[in-house]
């Protein structure tokens, strides 16, 4: 997906030497991996001159990776001035810094991360898609950084697996079908009939699937994700999608998978949420073959393309929605009513949206309202680790956001996030970047409610 980089070199004198070399290495690698730096810039250490660089190379460039003494804090400074956010102490980095007897300053933005590599060494300090060096520890970073950048540029992949019912005209309907852009691998036994698809696009799995659903819809057995980023995502560092999963696990104990239900509208937290709920079912529920039931509180004027998704995600990951066109408190009256066994709701609400942030984890519905476990495992996440993990993950999402949305209500009351409206020098036009451009997340819901 990531194609463009641009190096940014902050310092008031040329690296000499060995960190030279390194640098060179970086390009090398960088080349390897099959980006293509299309900027390198040397900033003298000055707040301002950082600050404005990164402002406009971060919206030009797919990567920026910056490199510098980070010991004067220009360059923490410079990330906080462009995501307008404060700088606090981040105790992971403190006690990285602590054992190695560094004195600089702990104070990062909120929402910078720190990737690290299986020794306490320097991190590599990471906010959305820009990657902060420490010109010290250079090779370093450059082994931690490359696993990155490689799952950025891998190829992206669908697979699923359809079990189909053996009937007389099997062989001539799989013929016509071998013929849709998804490779297709069947495997035969006596009764039934293992279909294996694999794509690199989201369209054509989901188009060749719901024909397969057409043609032996008298036939199908069954069908699942084959979840190559299970063990991954388990073993993912980042302390909020840990914290998620082990929210979501806790709900399904308490209530069962089977009593629990997701609200879900296509939009980018609640298809985070999704993925995590499907990774957790694959997980600790290996057997559980019933569809997650999902709610989807339809506007009179939704958005074609949020209905498109959803579609789409009811055929890829199995899912049961059920739509409802009214308010949210009139469509958990009906689905309670529908399915009197749903005891509890999987939610992706954040604390920045309206009225949550007081909210609690799990916390019941207010008592005028429809009774039900609200559970909310990503209560805590900004912005930013949303789109971390869509981008990182590789999971499907729905085209609004490409388009400059950021936040969807309906066609109604939702325009494109005006601060997102770019120049963009090499076509001389204005275009709207993609959703996951923005840096300051107080901007998310610029283009609601208009």
């Amino acid at each position: 997906m990531f194609k463009t980089v641009a190096v940014i070199l902050v310092c008031d004198l040329f690296l000499q030497g060995k960190q030279d070399d390194v640098l060179k290495k970086l390009l090398t690698e960088l080349s390897y991996l099959n980006y293509l730096v299309k900027k390198f810039s040397v900033l003298h250490e000055n707040e301002r001159i950082v600050t404005n660089e990164l402002k406009t190379l971060s919206k030009q460039f797919d990567i920026v990776i910056v490199v510098g003494k980070l010991s004067n804090d220009i360059i923490f400074k410079a990330l906080a001035n462009i995501t307008f956010q404060d700088r606090t102490e981040n105790t992971k980095f403190k006690a990285v810094l602590d054992n190695l007897q560094e004195s600089n300053n702990y104070q990062l933005p909120v929402t910078c991360k720190l990737l690290t590599g299986n020794d306490l060494v320097y991190p590599v300090i990471h906010m959305q898609t820009i990657f902060v060096l420490n010109e010290i520890y250079m090779e370093n970073h450059l082994n931690i950084l490359k696993k990155r950048l490689a799952q950025y540029r891998s190829e992206t992949k669908y697979k699923k697996t359809v079990h189909i019912q053996k009937n007389g005209n099997t062989s001539q309907i799989l013929d016509k079908i071998k013929n849709l852009q998804t490779r297709m691998v069947c495997q035969n036994n006596s009764n039934k009939i293992s279909i294996t698809l694999e794509s690199t696009n989201f369209d054509d799995i989901v188009e060749v699937e719901k024909t397969i659903q057409r043609e032996f819809s008298n036939n199908l057995i069954d069908s699942y994700i084959i979840n190559s980023d299970l063990e991954n995502i388990y073993a993912d560092p980042d302390d909020r999608i840990q914290q998620a999963i082990e929210v979501i696990e806790k709900g399904l104990r308490e209530y069962g998978p089977h009593n629990v239900f997701l609200s879900f509208n296509g939009g980018k937290d609640c298809t985070v949420l999704l993925h995590l709920i499907c990774t957790v079912l694959k997980a600790k529920y290996p057997n559980c073959k019933s569809p997650i039931v999902c709610l989807y509180v339809r506007s009179k004027n939704a958005f074609p393309e949020q209905d498109k998704f959803i579609s789409q995600c009811q055929t890829y990951f199995n899912l049961e929605v059920i739509t409802v066109t009214g308010s949210i408190k009139e469509a958990l009256n009906k689905i309670l009513l529908m399915k009197l066994n749903l005891k509890a709701c999987f939610m992706g609400t954040r604390r920045t949206d309206p009225y949550s942030s007081n909210l609690k984890v799990f916390q019941m519905s207010d008592r005028d309202w429809p009774q039900v476990m609200r559970m909310s495992p990503l209560l805590d996440w900004h912005y930013s680790d949303i789109w971390d993990y869509l981008l990182y993950y590789k999971v499907p999402y729905c085209k609004l956001y490409d388009m400059g949305y950021t936040s969807l209500g309906n066609a109604s009351n939702t325009v494109r996030n005006p601060s997102l409206l770019y120049h963009d020098i090499y076509l001389d036009t204005e275009i709207y970047l993609p959703a996951y451009k923005m840096l300051n997340e107080n901007k998310e819901r610029s283009g609601r409610n208009i």
